[in-house]
């Protein structure tokens, strides 16, 4: 018998575009722009530093304990609408703080009740996914499309604009997550029966525990890229438009992985993507540290599909396909947290004096952390089989 049960749905593909395209439009207002919002509060560039790592902590926290309750529960849906809704709530209260301490308090309340409904909607839609038969990679390219959309077309709005439209743009995204939440697919799953909670048993397996840091590391990696990269193009004289254009090639060929990466993923396995991410990104930082020359710089942006892409992919369909259902709340928890949330805190932390000490040649250092990741991918495959079970 089946561990999940997914209840009658019309068109359950559309609905979790829809909830993608709402989650990573959201994504696409809040990455680009919230900073000007900090500044324009009062914050200064090392209290806004200071946020963003408070924040991460906050999430790495928060996380866990919201996805240990939600795998003793039978449904997680109603769960996301709650806390979508609580999300708008907390972002109207920060409309009228001004200084650094009510304007951390308030964002780490925010964060506290929204950041658990992304990995929790994730979760929603994996098991749908794995009850369904339907490919994540597709789905998921939706949110990346919003992605370049709300960032492209609200950085033109903003122009000339108050900072503050940022904030009521931001309040509308989270308004339509949970509009976009309602209609996502239910789906009934049996909850854990094991004496241990799930995140226990979970670090207890040697598996996940190396499937967690080959996926931390090769994200990790994107640190210089995520702090610095603008910064380092700028000041080797590129423009704006053709630092934007940068960074849109690099979601493009997102986009186009996950449209179809299917063909690849069925090829190569969980493991030969984790080595293809990997592999891909210590070439992209040996590339990017090496030149600030177009010629080198669009190719390896174009590697961005690969870098983070095919790890992505790699570490969902993970938890898809061979994660207990009962477990798989926490599982994407975990990941989100300390996969790509803490592990990422911790190489922004240093990333800053990196890229101080060392300017383009940092990007080298994120290379190191690649060709770790490569190593234990490497490892993964070793002892990997197809019909493992975490659970």
């Amino acid at each position: 018998m089946s561990d999940v049960t997914p209840s009658p749905c019309a068109a359950p593909r559309l609905r979790i575009a829809i909830y993608y395209s709402c989650m990573f439009g959201m994504v696409g207002i809040f990455q680009p722009f919230f900073p000007v919002w900090l500044a324009d509060r009062g914050l200064t560039p090392a209290e806004i530093g200071l946020l963003f790592a408070a924040s991460s902590f906050m999430r790495a926290t928060v996380n866990p304990l919201v996805a240990r309750y939600a795998d003793t529960r039978t449904e997680r849906k109603q769960l996301v609408v709650l806390l979508a809704f609580g999300g708008i709530v907390t972002a109207c209260m920060m409309l009228p703080a001004y200084g650094f301490w009510p304007v951390l308090l308030l964002t780490l309340l925010h964060m506290a009740i929204q950041a658990p409904v992304n990995p929790l909607g994730e979760n929603l839609i994996l098991l749908n996914l794995r009850a369904r038969g339907l490919d994540y990679g597709q789905l998921r390219a939706w949110g990346s499309a919003a992605f370049i959309v709300t960032s492209m077309g609200f950085g033109v709005f903003l122009e000339g604009r108050s900072p503050d439209w940022m904030m009521y743009l931001f309040i509308i995204s989270l308004g339509a997550i949970w509009l976009a939440a309602h209609r996502l697919p239910d789906i009934t799953v049996v909850p854990s029966v094991k004496s241990r909670p799930p995140i226990r048993s979970l670090l207890s397996n040697s598996l996940f525990l190396l499937f967690l840091a080959c996926a931390a590391m090769n994200m990790a990696s994107h640190a210089v890229l995520t702090g610095f990269g603008t910064l380092h193009w700028k000041a080797a004289g590129h423009s704006e438009g053709m630092i934007g254009f940068l960074w849109a090639v690099g979601v493009i060929s997102e986009i186009a992985l996950f449209a179809w990466a299917r063909p690849l993923l069925q090829r190569i396995g969980i493991p030969g993507m984790l080595m293809l991410g990997a592999a891909c990104a210590f070439v992209r930082w040996t590339g990017t540290g090496a030149s600030t020359e177009l010629w080198l710089l669009i190719p390896m942006q174009i590697l961005h599909g690969f870098t983070f892409g095919a790890t992505h992919l790699a570490g969902m369909t993970f938890i898809q396909r061979h994660i207990a259902p009962g477990m798989s709340a926490s599982a994407q928890a975990l990941y989100s947290s300390l996969g790509m949330g803490a592990a990422m805190g911790v190489t922004m932390a240093i990333s800053g004096w990196l890229y101080a000490q060392l300017a383009g040649e940092a990007f080298w250092v994120m290379a190191g952390l690649s060709a770790g990741s490569f190593a234990i991918a490497l490892y993964i495959r070793h002892i990997w089989r197809d019909d493992l079970e975490v659970g």
